[in-house]
């Protein structure tokens, strides 16, 4: 049974999505290269032309428009729009422009993403973010792509995720540039706070309107065994490097990054202080950690039992929502919060629905308790290209057919549907 969930007046109901897992055809870009390289892709795949979403643009905000959502993350591709260092494309960024006009023609807000994950080919060969010139360079994008495609867009996401950026490129290796050393940390840390930094001043300069955050992947990290005193202290340092460090530091201006047996992260970056008009979260779940006398991380994690997970093995834990946006209220009071990514992979769509549910009875609670929550994005409109993943795991509401592109609406596009219809107006 559906309810009507007590969000505040103007909630805004959202889907997202990301340039480079949709729209295909992105040559230039650091990612079109990782995936050419066997072994890094699940299956051997390629975003190739993802879900043509490029050609698509009318098609799909006509899919977001019959879900009744009235706002839309989505992402600029830097390397489509600055192929070449200097070299701005002037079609690709007429393309946006005309996206732009078609969501505010059908009644939905945009919210703008900077850089979801990739970066053009030719930063990475100057070093990606370890480049001591990229944070100029990404300010430099910000600036032009505010100026020349949406200088009406209200809310900029300058980046996705900088620490699953840290983690999955510089420690596990799943994502560019491959490195897998923790101890090599410092550098690109430091240049994605400082380019977040810069971006957001800029963007402020040109409208001081606008609202700039980032998308901040807060994941919770629990001791496997709360009565074991280094599955404890595990748990903690992860969830304070990984999910809490870059949060603080727009903040206070200060980054701090301490993985377990690694050198630290120690910045002040006074530019940075303050520089989050809210706090745009991406919560999908839990990690039970255990300690293990193991290099270099030192540490495992506990694959669920007994509990429900994504097709990813993912647990799937509504209350960690709960959880995250309290501490989110409690650490930053009085920014607006954002949830700009939640979702779980499921082909069968056989758990969404409840998963819908669940997870918005929990963000209710939290804002009824006061966290000042504006609006909740559902991961994924459509299936999409998973990164390391490929094309295995399914977040999409609409099913996508990848031979044919053909979408077709899954049962929980309906529920979802519903809960927008049942509260919007409230």
């Amino acid at each position: 049974m559906l309810l009507a969930l007590a969000f505040a007046a103007g909630f805004h109901w959202c889907v997202a999505t990301s340039a480079h897992q949709v729209e295909g055809g992105d040559e230039a870009s650091d990612w079109w290269r990782w995936e050419s390289v066997p072994g890094h892709i699940r299956n051997g795949d390629r975003s190739a032309a993802a879900d043509d979403h490029w050609n698509r643009v009318a098609e799909d905000t006509a899919l977001i428009k019959a879900l009744g959502a009235d706002t839309y993350r989505f992402s600029l591709e830097w390397s489509k729009l600055e192929p070449q260092p200097g070299a701005w494309d002037e079609a690709v960024a007429q393309h946006y422009r005309d996206e732009l006009k078609t969501l505010a023609d059908a009644g939905i807000a945009p919210m703008v993403t900077l850089v979801h994950f990739t970066l053009p080919g030719w930063v990475a060969d100057q070093g990606g973010w370890d480049w001591p010139g990229i944070p100029e360079a990404f300010a430099a994008f910000a600036t032009k792509a505010q100026k020349e495609i949406g200088p009406g867009v209200r809310d900029w996401i300058t980046l996705n995720e900088p620490t699953a950026v840290l983690y999955l490129g510089y420690v596990t290796g799943t994502f560019p540039p491959g490195k897998t050393d923790a101890n090599a940390l410092d550098a690109p840390a430091k240049n994605l706070l400082r380019a977040h930094a810069l971006a957001y001043h800029a963007l402020h300069a040109q409208n001081a309107a606008v609202r700039v955050g980032l998308a901040h992947h807060l994941r919770l990290f629990d001791p496997n065994h709360g009565y074991n005193p280094f599955d404890v202290l595990m748990a903690r340092r992860l969830e304070d490097s990984f999910t809490w460090s870059f949060p603080d530091a727009v903040e206070s201006g200060q980054l701090s990054i301490a993985v377990p047996f690694a050198a630290p992260v120690d910045e002040r970056l006074p530019e940075a202080a303050d520089t989050q008009d809210f706090v745009g979260i991406n919560y999908y779940s839990r990690d039970r950690v255990r300690f293990v006398a193991k290099p270099p991380l030192f540490h495992e994690i506990v694959a669920p039992e007994g509990v429900p997970v994504s097709d990813l093995g993912w647990e799937i834990y509504p209350e960690g929502l709960y959880r995250v946006v309290t501490e989110v209220a409690r650490r930053y009071a009085g920014r607006p919060i954002i949830i700009t990514e939640n979702g779980l992979a499921d082909a069968r769509d056989a758990q969404r629905a409840q998963f819908l549910g669940d997870h918005l009875a929990a963000l209710e609670r939290a804002a009824a308790e006061g966290a000042p929550v504006e609006g909740y994005c559902h991961w994924s409109l459509l299936d999409n290209f998973e990164w390391a993943e490929g094309f295995a795991p399914r977040f999409g509401l609409y099913e996508v057919d990848y031979v044919t592109q053909r979408r077709t609406p899954r049962p929980s596009a309906a529920a979802y549907a519903d809960h927008i219809a049942r509260n919007s107006g409230l």
